[in-house]
């Protein structure tokens, strides 16, 4: 138990995929332009990467290890991603007609989205079980919900006050973004 703890406080806050890693760094920028769609944005990343991450880690170590094919692995994951994206637009338009407007333009976007796919790849290189997998997964999901949020609201805030010339728009996120991931990488202490 304590071993998922700490998978989990170190995929959601010291080796965050975002601030961490760098990955959907540009999913986080065109996501956190208003607090509202960051919140749908962090929860079809949250879904999305753990439904991938329990259909390609039987396939990533059942089929594509086994028989020697794990250079295959970016290639089929991301293809795997694809349809689960796919599947779920379609469940949207169904369920929620609705919202079908707003999560169309989501969910695609996750589909380029790096962060998931490098959750995905992660979870295979380091040899995690289903289940450490699944856990880091979901909290890779959630750091990526909280760089989004975080930089949602530091955004609103700067919109309204003055920035120097050079540093406005995506200049100035970019230093938050790295005065966040310095502060996030002060969770190393805690594990």
């Amino acid at each position: 138990m304590t071993k998922l703890i700490y998978v989990a406080i170190m995929s959601a806050f010291v080796n965050n995929v975002v601030l961490g890693q760098m990955f959907g760094v540009n999913a986080v920028i065109r996501g956190s332009e208003k607090i509202g769609y960051a919140l749908r944005l962090s929860l079809s990343v949250i879904v999305v990467t753990f439904l991938s991450s329990v259909v390609t880690w039987p396939v990533g170590e059942f089929l594509l290890n086994r028989f020697g094919l794990s250079f295959l692995q970016p290639m089929v994951f991301l293809i795997i991603e694809a349809v689960i994206v796919l599947v779920l637009v379609k469940l949207v338009k169904v369920k929620f007609p609705k919202r079908k407007q707003v999560y169309s333009q989501i969910l695609p976007l996750i589909v380029i989205n790096s962060a998931v796919l490098g959750v995905i790849l992660m979870n295979v290189q380091v040899g995690y079980s289903f289940l450490r997998s699944t856990v880091n997964s979901v909290c890779g999901g959630l750091g990526f919900a909280a760089a989004v949020i975080i930089l949602a609201g530091v955004r609103e805030r700067i919109r309204f006050n003055d920035v120097p010339k050079p540093f406005e728009g995506v200049p100035i996120l970019l230093v938050v973004s790295g005065l966040m991931a310095i502060a996030f990488y002060g969770f190393t202490g805690l594990v």
